[in-house]
């Protein structure tokens, strides 16, 4: 039979395995993303040069198109599915095992779950003033989401404390102002739950 202490373990190791997956699937497709940016550009390139060879013209510009709209529509997908069909319901997974996660959890519940979908909301309505007010809530929201993340990362560190889940926290306060920074807080994020859940097994 399986020990209530081991339960105990098992269920944070399991929340925070699924929020490690889904930051992978964040990072693939950033990855996807930023290939797909440099095919447009390429596309770009080679439509201004393909104007001096009439024999590729109109060739290679749109095979770098058709190459930048797959990577950014799979891009977008594993990105989709890696954030909020793994790591959202990794952290609501952790807050049941831990209620010291709980403010964590309902931030990016709300601000990720409702905030994308006023903006989806919104993007179309944008000829109405109504769009506008629909997308500014929307983006509010998000950034609470964020905050969200930024809460997760320092409580990340009071539990199971390691410096990476800090410079990480620290990080994406930076990133709202240097949104590039961003990407590296995840990978600190991931690493460090990597770390987290080795010892928990141990």
């Amino acid at each position: 039979m399986i020990s209530a202490a081991t339960q105990q373990v098992g269920k944070p190791i399991t929340a925070l395995s699924n929020m490690r997956e889904g930051i992978l699937l964040v990072l693939i497709a950033w990855i996807l993303l930023s290939i797909g940016l440099l095919a447009l550009i390429a596309s770009l390139w080679l439509a201004i040069i393909t104007t001096r060879h009439i024999e590729i013209a109109g060739v290679a510009p749109r095979v770098s198109l058709l190459v930048a709209a797959v990577l950014a529509i799979v891009g977008a997908v594993v990105g989709l599915v890696g954030f909020y069909f793994k790591f959202i319901p990794g952290v609501t997974e952790l807050a049941r095992a831990d209620s010291r996660f709980d403010t964590a959890r309902t931030l990016i519940k709300i601000g990720y779950v409702w905030g994308l979908i006023l903006v989806v909301i919104g993007i179309p309505l944008l000829l109405v003033i109504i769009g506008i007010l629909v997308l500014v809530v929307g983006y509010i929201l998000l950034l609470l989401g964020y905050i969200g993340v930024i809460i997760l990362s320092f409580k990340l560190n009071d539990v199971y404390p390691n410096a990476l889940y800090l410079a990480a926290a620290i990080l994406f306060i930076i990133s709202m102002i240097v949104p590039v920074v961003g990407v590296v807080s995840w990978i600190l994020l991931y690493v460090a739950l990597g770390d987290t859940i080795n010892k928990l097994r141990a």
